[in-house]
């Protein structure tokens, strides 16, 4: 039997987890302290460290709920080259994941604007699109290519303040994760 969390506890850290994110925002990761997150949550220290051990701990945290979200919003039946390659070329109809990665990232656009500047997790951002590009076209190469050149274009389309619309992105991104990978083969 599994027991139900306390619906204070699920606030509470819920609390915690948009003042670290707001707080990353505004003065970057590394500014962020202990004592600026329980002050922006309007909470004590001491419950700062029963959900958490220190802002490391907070932050992975808050890194894993995000790209897990990320992960869960790129699920969709499984889909061939060949039939994705057949819709954009025939009707322009981008692949269903890509508008779910944009739409998350203009969802959470300030802090991706940030936190992909951080190594640590880009390199994770970057693993979950290399995990759907995979699934694609099933080459580990192919896969590393998209999958690093659909961050380089995420992170431009954040820092050039997201002109193109989320369809207009998603397109870009299909064509560019098509057409050349059918190239190879």
């Amino acid at each position: 039997m599994q027991k139900s969390i306390d619906p204070r506890v699920i606030r509470t850290r819920r609390l915690l987890m948009n003042a670290l994110t707001e707080l990353i925002v505004e003065e970057g990761v590394n500014a962020v302290t202990i004592r600026e997150i329980v002050r922006k949550a309007e909470v004590n220290r001491s419950t700062f460290y029963l959900h958490f051990f220190d802002k490391q701990d907070i932050l992975t945290q808050m890194q894993d709920e995000i790209l897990n979200e990320l992960a869960e919003s790129l699920k969709f039946p499984a889909f061939t080259y060949e039939a994705a390659l057949h819709d954009y070329q025939n009707s322009k109809i981008p692949i269903k994941s890509l508008v779910s990665l944009i739409q998350h990232i203009q969802k959470h656009a300030s802090l991706y604007q940030t936190m992909l500047n951080e190594r640590d997790f880009r390199e994770r951002f970057t693993e979950v699109i290399r995990t759907e590009a995979f699934r694609l076209q099933n080459s580990f190469w192919e896969a590393a290519f998209v999958s690093n050149g659909a961050v380089g274009v995420i992170l431009y389309w954040l820092e050039s303040g997201m002109k193109e619309s989320i369809m207009e992105m998603s397109l870009w991104l299909t064509r560019v994760s098509l057409v050349p990978l059918g190239k190879f083969a």
